[in-house]
């Protein structure tokens, strides 16, 4: 069984496991077979979004602020008309611009996928609560499809275990939890 050091904690990796590259189609590559080709996007390349700012903007107000479209509306008519003063235009007209904008934005080449849905309890009870006799649209892309595209993200190069293992903190022996592939879950492989 091999075993590395890493910060404080010592990692002993199973020696069963070898996480050999391979090709698509479980082909065993050579140890020093290059990845295969990754057209990345140029740094000023911000698209659908027409530069950082916008870019940023729409992060900002859709991810961390989590703002409601009453009050992004507020807050681009107002940014509007101090643009108006110096001859510029907002990075946005409304939330609905916003919006498009967002759900124009290419993260993958994975397809949305939608079905409908509603609660059925096979009781016809006339006092029963709105949302129970309410249609609901369940959006998602293939999960599969996702994954796929994130293990072949460069992104991960050089940040993935490939092997499971135990990691020890080497101060005091203990083990540590913190990463997926230490936590001995699945089949006992030592």
């Amino acid at each position: 069984m091999a075993s590395l050091l890493i910060h404080d904690c010592l990692n002993s990796l199973a020696n069963i496991f070898t996480a050999r590259k391979c090709d698509a189609h479980g082909h065993f590559l050579p140890d020093d077979a290059p990845p295969p080709p990754h057209s990345p996007k140029l740094p000023d390349d911000w698209s659908p979004y027409h530069n950082q700012l916008e870019f940023e903007l729409a992060e900002f107000l859709f991810t961390h602020a989590e703002m409601p479209v009453k009050k992004i509306d507020a807050l681009l008519e107002i940014w509007a008309a101090s643009m108006l003063e110096l001859g510029g235009e907002p990075l946005f007209s409304s939330h609905s611009e916003l919006y498009h904008i967002i759900d124009s934005t290419c993260v993958s080449n994975v397809k949305w996928e939608n079905f409908t849905v509603r609660y059925n309890s096979g009781d016809q009870d006339n006092d029963a609560v709105p949302w129970m006799s309410d249609m609901y649209n369940v959006w998602y892309r293939d999960p599969r499809q996702v994954v796929h595209n994130i293990l072949a993200s460069p992104q991960f190069t050089n940040e993935m275990d490939y092997i499971p293992y135990r990691e020890y903190n080497t101060a005091n022996d203990q083990r540590c939890w913190e990463n997926f592939m230490s936590s001995g879950l699945g089949k006992k492989w030592y």
